[in-house]
């Protein structure tokens, strides 16, 4: 009898890891995996990024993008803890090292900023997927379930992540012009600007 139960037990929970498997569709399992490669990739990125800052003393730049890589890091590992809780399958893919190389700060900005609108259409389409399957717990695990204790869910960090990186392009557009050393001041005064507000 109890090797019947333990046999019974056992095809039951297949029955649910399988069942648990079936709420997330093809397609939105792949937007998923699709999400955790970017999110690596932002991370890695932005990381290449801090280093470039380090390397020019700009200590409240670098800081800035390390903060940034840490947030991409954490959404990375908050994918993969809901597939797992799924039971699903995942990839991670990672884009080449020559993507990672900027000319000045201004390129770096724009990259930045291309970078957090693309995360956000992606999130809004795994959003549009997931309803299109009806699948409610994947839509509330997007809009509610925060990524870090206390903290806002995946859609609404991204939503802030990026208006930051709005800004800042936007803050150093306003002082950058044609004059180099001007120019270096500016980047100077930027930094500083970044140190009193991580130390917040």
């Amino acid at each position: 009898m109890k090797k019947c139960c333990s046999y019974y037990s056992y095809i039951e929970s297949i029955k649910l890891k399988v069942g648990v498997l079936m709420l997330l569709s093809q397609a939105t399992l792949n937007l998923l995996n699709q999400q955790i490669s970017h999110e690596f990739d932002n991370h890695t990125i932005y990381r290449n990024i801090q280093a470039y800052f380090s390397n020019l003393d700009l200590d409240g730049w670098a800081s800035f993008f390390g903060l940034q890589a840490e947030g991409e890091y954490s959404h990375y590992k908050h994918v993969i803890s809901y597939l797992d809780d799924k039971n699903a399958p995942y990839e991670i893919n990672v884009l080449p090292y020559t993507n990672y190389q900027f000319k000045d700060i201004k390129e770096i900005l724009d990259k930045y900023y291309a970078t957090e609108i693309l995360t956000t259409r992606m999130l809004y389409a795994i959003a549009e997927q997931a309803k299109a399957d009806n699948d409610h717990g994947t839509i509330g695990w997007l809009y509610t379930i925060p990524v870090s204790e206390g903290g806002l869910s995946l859609i609404h960090e991204q939503i802030e992540e990026e208006d930051s990186a709005l800004k800042l392009q936007s803050e150093f557009i306003q002082g950058f012009g044609n004059n180099d050393q001007l120019n270096q001041q500016w980047i100077r005064t930027v930094n500083e600007n970044l140190i009193q507000r991580l130390a917040e």
